[in-house]
């Protein structure tokens, strides 16, 4: 029996843990599900018992991308707070205040599965629960888990998720990765730290550890990542790498107006897309008039734009353009006919673009954004356009390189293969090292070095020992040769007086 609680309301990272949650279902585990997305299609074992949609506002759409700029500025402060600490009070709901002071025990829980993504409080249901805990991870590998899962510190060569720069190549590029990635980790330390005290009083375990060590119990993280896409780096067996998990190739039902869309697209179709959480419309007047008059050059190419609101587009949308308020996104890069794939450059998005070999656009905003669009420029398949600068001579540049140059699709098609090239596909890999976690128990993958301070895991008292004996035997070497030398002077000395006195 396995518990899975998803505080967070965005829809994108959902999409990953629900892969999860049901796939666990449908090998036959009892699922229990708190969070905010209750599935719409119904499968054995697997139950919504909390609605946490009821107590908070989703954050689908909710984004403009003024307001996006500013996250940028303090992404550590809104992950560890307004994303982080704030969904820590949803343990206060009258539905999550039942649950936990009398939780399910016929059978009791063998797993609890959560999103490490600001609220570290929520690795207390494993304490709770005495159930080993997973954890998921939505973005890149984070310093803060590399941390606690003692992974290696790879800032010589892997460029971390706070550092734009996809490669690491020069001095500066280290230094900096370095100084950002651990500043950035000690900021998430201090900000979370009073989720000590939400946790204990919700859950009402007053000696409960902190956050800081209940983190070093969790039995396996997966990472939203593959060394394909982000790079290589030294990992320990107890955190996986499984991006691109939310795919599921496979046919879905779409609507008939946006199939005859599709289908129609002989020529070729561009689709344009902010992501679930920010607004299209919420774009500069002249960056969206900017889009019009290039997509209307492009024609017969068919556009397909995702907008949740079009009463605040500007009038005089071009006769190829079609918009949805919302719009089945695998659906559409699979497509035969999908040429170029306009985005914001959020990492699901671009792991699909990845996956289906589309060239991309991107228009980078806040976070892991500006990373992700560098990571596809660097694979020879994305332009890059400032979203504080979009004219019609930009687009019109980005356009007619991506669907008139074959060199990008071949690219695309390239680095496609490599990212699905692997023994198992990300959601086998997810099933079989939970499964192997509740096989051989909690501390079966996590590694010894989790308990040691962070001086012993650099070796740095190692370090200090040989530093200090290579100091003593210099020292003893030149005493000694200082002794032999007086001692050479003063047998010297002796012989030349022997010598006067004969």
């Amino acid at each position: 029996r396995i518990l899975c609680v998803f505080p967070y309301s965005g829809r994108s990272h959902y999409q990953m843990f629900e892969v999860i949650c049901r796939g666990l279902a449908e090998r036959g585990h009892r699922i229990d599900m708190i969070g905010h997305f209750p599935t719409k299609n119904s499968i054995a074992n697997y139950t919504d018992i909390i609605d946490l949609s009821k107590d908070a506002k989703s954050v689908v759409n909710s984004l403009t991308v003024d307001f996006a700029k500013h996250i940028g500025l303090w992404v550590t402060y809104y992950q560890s707070t307004k994303f982080g600490s704030a969904l820590c009070d949803l343990m206060g709901t009258e539905d999550m205040q039942k649950f936990i002071k009398n939780p399910p025990n016929d059978p009791p829980y063998d797993l609890v599965i959560t999103e490490y993504f600001g609220s570290p409080c929520y690795l207390g249901f494993g304490t709770l629960l005495n159930a080993p805990v997973v954890v998921g991870i939505s973005f890149m590998h984070m310093p803060y888990v590399d941390d606690f899962m003692a992974n290696p510190f790879s800032y010589a060569s892997f460029s971390n998720l706070y550092t734009d720069k996809p490669v690491i190549e020069t001095f500066t590029d280290r230094l900096w990765n370095f100084i950002v990635n651990y500043w950035e980790m000690q900021k998430f330390y201090s900000y979370t730290s009073n989720q000590n005290e939400i946790m204990k009083k919700y859950l009402g375990l007053s000696d409960i550890p902190d956050v800081r060590e209940l983190e070093k119990t969790v039995s396996l993280a997966l990472v939203n990542s593959h060394y394909s896409y982000h790079g290589i780096k030294p990992i320990t067996p107890a955190v996986v790498e499984v991006g691109g998990l939310h795919i599921i190739d496979r046919d879905q039902k779409i609507s008939s107006e946006l199939k005859n869309w599709l289908d129609s697209a002989d020529h070729g179709l561009v689709y344009f897309t902010l992501g679930s959480l920010m607004a299209i419309e919420s774009l500069p007047r002249e960056a969206l008039l900017a889009f019009y008059a290039s997509f209307a050059k492009i024609a017969p190419v068919k556009v397909l734009v995702k907008c949740s609101n079009t009463t605040k587009l500007p009038p005089g949308l071009p006769s190829n353009v079609m918009t949805l308020p919302w719009i089945q996104q695998i659906a559409v890069l699979r497509h035969k006919n999908t040429r170029v794939f306009i985005t914001h450059g959020g990492l699901m998005g671009t792991q699909e673009a990845l996956y289906y070999g589309i060239p991309m656009i991107g228009i980078p905003v806040f976070y892991d954004q500006t990373k992700n669009v560098r990571i596809m420029i660097n694979k020879n398949m994305a332009w890059m356009l400032n979203h504080e600068n979009i004219n019609e001579e930009t687009v019109d540049a980005a356009l007619n390189a991506l669907l008139k140059d074959p060199k990008y699709r071949e690219s695309a098609k390239r680095n496609s293969r490599m990212f699905r090239d692997r023994p198992m596909s990300a959601k086998e890999t997810a099933m079989y090292w939970i499964e192997y976690v509740i096989r051989n128990g909690p501390d079966s993958l996590r590694s010894p070095a989790v308990v040691l301070p962070w001086w012993k895991r650099k070796m740095l008292d190692v370090f200090a020992f040989l530093i200090v004996c290579f100091v003593l035997a210099i020292i003893v070497s030149v005493l000694l040769l200082g002794i032999l030398f007086k001692a050479f002077c003063k047998y010297k000395r002796d012989n030349e007086m022997e010598k006067k006195v004969k």
